[in-house]
């Protein structure tokens, strides 16, 4: 080993060729993928077959196919692999090294140094793996020079870090800085990991690639390479094309298998030992290798007593289930007796690991093997007839006690119990509902209909679009897991009424584009489950059919579609009713007659019809089309999509709908058209116009007509610039004639003093009204008048939750009449934008800001005022007394240079409030140490609340 410092060329030169031998010795290239005691044996060079990468955005979208050579010459730092468990992914990154090693790929010479790390045997420092793992315990390079050669190296060493979801960042924290903190080590960076884990690294990775699927083609390629005879790979793959699957039309699942390097490596396993097999599912497959593992190799223990053995196999079991629960991958001799180790290892369940060790280490031989056994032992402990077994399994349930670790940490885990034991299933299903329940209580409801009704607005009102879509998902995916789970223990002897409760009330999302093999089965096995859901949401994208135009090959048949034939399978024809279907229809450029033929097929089996339109000018003029074709339509939302005289003309005849939303329409308003015909639409109960092109003339119509709307309870009308006085004939019907409405928005709506009075000489009528949003517009002198006679009438409106004034110079005159803001014990949110309120005015609002009353406020906005630092540090005060507040706007559109101690008192309110998740500090001007000051209080929120500052 060399001195510190002493290091040499010929030093470097011979840890590049110790890497070399290394990836080219045999047992680097040649590997038995499924441990020894089966006979197939891996061959980077001539077994390996391409999978489908495919280049994913911070949105997790997929959006570019590559190619193995793509991604090498495409290649970003660091770059995250990610895929389900036995897509390839260490085989991908042994491959790379093999290539680097050959010299047999251009992109990779630029690399000095490449180094093949298995994160699950990480134990010690980056230097400490490398030589335990790749060379030798006593190396020649000693660490500190090892680090210099990193640091002088800089991206030209490569590391290729392997299966991150089985790594203890805590044993090794150089690696895990190696990943997160890439900055500081400068050196290239490709690491994989399992989907369920990919959260934890999307943040870091400057390139996120996921292992996508097998080709037919690739499959049957590799079954031939792996078992070599044409004999035993023709039997095979005569097989995969027969009817298989208990769900699906003949081929379908197994192709869905087929799909999956390991599975299909499985399946050549069990061809080599049983001539016929029928591959259901994963279960299925590990089920079948691990009865064969056992029965082909029992003769090498055969002086065992049978209780011995069996025993030994339990034990397996035992061992593979608290593996899990405690991450842990890699087995000590300490856990496995001598008896056990004889039973494991010739069974081959187990493989033994001695190469450069000094304490054997034992595992599975892919931990989708360790789940598999772990989910067979769980399923035997529940369903025991040994009352002490069944109470053990059950205390392995109640460590999944949420559903962020029933989708992902522990989802293989349960899947694999479920397809080994209906029963088991049963019992699994039992304990995902309660976990289920429970999880609400202690995070934003999955659903309104959770919440009393008292507390439903409050609670849709602070959903904003992210954290709304982030409780969707969980929702959807926790949905998806437990039809997964059905699917894997279905036979057709099972009974599916039980499972019904489960499923009443839910949401389920299909991604039309990947439409998975468990939900077809699903809706034709599991139907009186799925007319049990409240909400089935589709999205169809037209994106392929732009490409068609573009390319100039777009062909005019009638049955050319986009939508899939898929999808229309599942709900045509179907022998239940749907209570619910979102349609979303975005980025279509273009519509084809077969689309419309397709809708009307699946939208006939939904009791209530969603529809959503987005982005999609090739709807234009064919709109009448697809609305023909919504049967039992009563929702429709339609953005950034121009519409044709005739298109309104039949939104204005479907006198069913309850919910209409026009957002971002720009085209001219043309007599006989959407507002000629409002009135028709009696059953409407909620009406948004955002961003629409209307005139005086126009908005004059839809006050004259939108008072026929008796049953409407939700207005908005927002960002209408250019109707002059137009919203004071709207206020006239709205306030005098509409008297059930809950909420009224009209923000950004050219609001006029009279408009406002109006308002005030009608607000005793509007006894249900509890969300008054008049944020945005900027009232005349005429109109301060009417604000104070507002602020004086509060009194009239107990139930009112959200108030958010209009904008006027002035408006601090009627600070000191918001002592009526103690009649509103409920006011969640207050808004007093651009009041004019000075340094003087601030005691006066921070005195309100102690009132009791206001205890339950959760979002304040005071942006664009005139206070000094002063002033802000004596509001900043009482503000610490309102635990809810979770949203404050302190926004300036004017620079403003905050002093020390307002900054330090900002920071002290932000530890404070612990509900808060965004503040606005839009144009405050900070400097390096008052942001670290800032940042400091934010780490009390776990980093969970968004900063806002320009």
């Amino acid at each position: 080993m060399c001195a510190t410092g002493k290091m040499t060329e010929e030093d470097l030169d011979c840890l590049v060729q110790d890497l070399i031998y290394f990836y080219t010795f045999p047992l680097f290239e040649k590997f038995h993928p499924l441990g020894e005691e089966i006979d197939i044996i891996f061959d980077l060079t001539s077994t390996y077959t391409d999978t489908l990468l495919w280049k994913k955005d911070i949105h997790n979208i997929r959006f570019e196919q590559l190619s193995l050579k793509t991604l090498l010459e495409e290649l970003k730092n660091p770059c995250i692999i990610e895929g389900e468990a036995g897509k390839g992914k260490t085989t991908l990154l042994k491959k790379i090294a093999l290539l680097w090693a050959k010299g047999d790929h251009p992109c990779l010479s630029k690399f000095k140094l490449v180094f093949f790390i298995s994160l699950s045997g990480a134990q010690e420092g980056l230097y400490e793996t490398v030589c335990e793992q790749l060379l030798t315990k006593e190396y020649r390079i000693c660490k500190k020079d090892f680090m210099k050669i990193l640091v002088s190296l800089r991206e030209k060493v490569l590391f290729l870090l392997d299966g991150y979801d089985e790594f203890k960042s805590q044993n090794c924290p150089e690696i895990e800085s190696l990943i997160k903190e890439n900055h500081k080590f400068k050196n290239t960076v490709i690491v994989t990991t399992r989907t369920e884990t990919i959260s934890s690294l999307r943040l870091f990775g400057s390139l996120i690639v996921e292992t996508g699927d097998l080709t037919v083609e690739s499959a049957k390629q590799l079954v031939r390479k792996v078992l070599r005879t044409e004999e035993l790979a023709g039997g095979l793959l005569s097989q995969l094309e027969k009817t298989d699957s208990t769900f699906q039309k003949p081929g379908s699942q197994t192709d869905n298998l087929m799909k999956t390097p390991l599975f299909v490596v499985i399946a050549c396993a069990i061809q080599m030992g049983e001539t016929t097999f029928n591959p259901h599912t994963q279960t299925t497959l590990f089920s079948t290798l691990h009865d064969l593992l056992v029965g082909k190799n029992r003769y090498k223990t055969k002086e065992l007593r049978d209780e011995h053995f069996r025993l030994s196999i339990i034990h397996c079991g035992d061992l593979a289930l608290d593996g899990i629960f405690e991450q842990k991958f890699n087995f000590q001799p300490e856990d496995i007796s001598s008896v056990k180790e004889r039973v494991l290892l010739a069974t081959g369940l187990m493989n033994k690991y001695t190469a450069q060790r000094i304490t054997p280490v034992y595992r599975f031989f892919h931990k989708s093997f360790q789940e598999y056994t772990a989910g067979r032992r769980l399923a035997r402990l529940l369903t025991s007839r040994r009352n002490e077994e069944v109470i053990t399994g059950y205390s392995y349930l109640q460590k999944i006690d949420n559903i962020s670790d029933i989708i992902t940490t522990y989802h293989s885990l349960l899947l694999y119990t479920c397809g080994s034991s209906a029963e088991a299933t049963r019992k699994i299903i039992q304990h995902l509902s309660i976990t289920y329940q429970q999880s609400s209580h202690f995070m934003l409801p999955l659903s309104p209909t959770s919440l009393s009704s008292e507390l439903q607005f409050t609670a849709n009102e602070w959903k904003d679009e992210e954290e709304e879509g982030l409780m969707t998902t969980w929702e959807n995916s926790f949905v998806e897991c437990v039809i997964c789970f059905l699917y894997e223990s279905t036979s057709e002897t099972s009974v599916k009424e039980e499972y019904e409760e489960f499923f009443q009330g839910k949401n389920l999302y299909i991604n039309t584009q990947n439409i998975p093999t468990y939900i077809c089965g699903f809706f034709e096995h599991f139907s009186k489950c799925v007319s049990m859901l409240e909400l089935i949401k589709l999205d169809f994208f037209g994106t392929s059919s732009l490409a068609n135009t573009e390319d100039g090959h777009s062909q005019t048949s009638p049955w050319k579609t986009v939508i899939p034939e898929k999808a229309v399978s599942l709900f045509f024809n179907w022998d239940q009713k749907l209570n619910s279907l979102m349609i979303t229809l975005k980025d279509f450029n273009k519509l084809e007659r077969g689309d419309v033929k397709y809708l009307e097929k699946i939208c006939c089996s939904a009791s209530n019809l969603r529809l959503h339109i987005s982005k999609s000018p090739g709807l234009t003029g064919k709109l009448k089309d697809v609305l023909n074709s919504c049967t039992n339509l009563q929702d429709l939302i339609v953005e950034s999509t121009p519409l044709t005289i005739e298109d309104e003309q039949q939104i204005a005849k479907m006198v069913g709908l309850k919910t209409i939303k026009l957002k971002d329409l720009q085209n001219e308003n043309l007599d006989g058209g959407l507002i000629d015909g409002i009135s028709l639409l009696v059953n409407v109960e909620k009406l948004i116009f955002d961003n629409i092109k209307m005139n005086e003339a126009t908005a004059k119509k839809l006050g004259e007509d939108i008072k026929h709307l008796k049953k409407l309870h939700f207005l908005q009308l927002s960002h209408l610039m250019d109707i002059g006085n137009g919203m004071t004939h709207i206020a006239k019907s709205v306030f005098s004639c509409l008297i059930d409405l809950d909420e009224i928005h009209l923000v950004n709506t050219c609001l006029s003093g009279g408009a406002l009075e109006i308002l005030v000489q009608n607000i005793c009528n509007l006894h249900k009204l509890h969300a008054l949003n008049l944020s945005d517009n900027v009232l005349g002198k005429d109109g301060k008048e009417a604000l104070c006679q507002l602020v004086d009438k509060l009194s009239v409106l107990p139930k009112m939750k959200v108030l958010m004034f209009p904008s006027m110079d002035g408006g601090n005159v009627c600070l000191t009449k918001l002592q009526q803001l103690e009649c509103i014990p409920q006011l969640t949110k207050l808004g007093l934008k651009k009041w004019t309120i000075t340094d003087s005015e601030a005691e006066v609002l921070g005195s309100l800001l102690v009132k009791t009353s206001l205890r339950y406020l959760q979002h304040l906005d005071l942006a664009d005022n005139c206070m000094t630092s002063h002033g802000w540090f004596t509001i900043l005060g009482p503000l610490s007394n309102l635990k809810k507040l979770a949203v404050l706007d302190f926004s300036q559109q004017q620079s403003f240079l905050p002093s020390a101690q307002l900054v330090l008192e900002l920071a002290r309110l932000i530890t404070k409030l612990a509900c808060l998740q965004k503040i606005y500090l839009t144009g405050w001007q900070f400097d390096t140490h008052d942001l670290r000051e800032i940042n400091k209080a934010k780490q009390s929120h776990r980093n969970e609340l968004q900063l806002i500052i320009s």
